[in-house]
């Protein structure tokens, strides 16, 4: 996109500057956004980057009365603000979700599987440059292609059962039927950043998957076997110079857990 544009609605706009006060460009020395005539203007919705629209949106999210468009996206585009009953349910969602180590043979709908992608899309990336891609085995059928790409390789023949293409659990994600992977472009700057974006990726898509009534396992084994590994890359459309840290085997649980668990960790206070 080679144009922000930024339209205000003069009609629903209020004049209260919050766009302004939000935007990281403004907040980092640029001249991003600025009032004329009561109403918010960008200054040169050519400008990208660091001092120019960080294309994150703010400005769109911010606006109270939905007077602001903005990289062709208008209010009634996006959801509204999440439900107050949230703050009750996730908590008990993350004590409930465990790692499934039995999956059911079926495929889940690709419909499901786009709608968790659609959310996970919105996970944060450092000074939003929305660099991270996702490569999504889809069907049983596609990971039998993913896992003779590893058994092909002699190095890692050991590592695998020799009695058909129907059991995946010597991948290290106990035959679940779908493989989700976060990766990115590695940066010659801050590398700990990629990897705190692609494993932040992965705990948004495990913690939504198990959202929809999934099954989820993490793997950085899985990972190690893949990352080593060019025609199983090739099958995952992984470019080379991509980083990885883990993958999120996923898929219809076989049983379903009746409660929640309680764990304590040791919590550090500093008043």
């Amino acid at each position: 996109m080679k144009n922000a544009e930024f339209h205000v609605d003069a009609e629903k706009c209020i004049g209260c500057g919050q766009c302004l006060d939000v935007c990281p460009g403004n907040m980092v020395g640029g001249d991003v956004l600025r009032m004329e005539e009561g109403r918010p203007v960008m200054t040169d919705p050519t400008k990208f980057g660091w001092q120019g629209c960080w294309r994150c949106q703010h400005c769109l999210a911010v606006c109270p009365t939905g007077a602001i468009s903005v990289l062709g996206i208008s209010p009634d585009q996006v959801s509204g603000k999440p439900d107050p009953v949230i703050r009750e349910e996730l908590p008990k969602l993350m004590q409930y979700r465990r790692t499934c180590r039995a999956f059911r043979k079926d495929n889940v709908d690709s419909a499901v599987i786009d709608e968790i992608l659609a959310a996970v899309s919105a996970v944060p990336t450092g000074g939003n440059n929305q660099r991270l891609e996702f490569s999504v085995v889809y069907s049983r059928d596609a990971m039998r292609s993913v896992y003779r790409a590893v058994r092909g390789n002699k190095e890692q023949m050991n590592l695998f059962d020799t009695e058909g293409e129907e059991d995946f659990s010597a991948l290290r994600i106990y035959d679940a039927p779908h493989l989700f992977i976060a990766h990115k472009p590695a940066g010659e700057r801050f590398r700990d950043g990629d990897y705190t974006e692609v494993n932040l990726a992965t705990a948004y898509f495990e913690l939504l998957a198990n959202a929809y009534g999934l099954g989820t396992v993490i793997s950085t084994y899985s990972a190690e076997l893949l990352r080593k590994n060019e025609a199983a890359m090739n099958v995952l459309q992984i470019p080379k110079g991509h980083v990885f840290m883990t993958v999120v085997g996923f898929g219809y649980p076989r049983y379903e857990y009746a409660r929640g668990i309680s764990k304590t960790r040791k919590i550090h206070k500093i008043i």
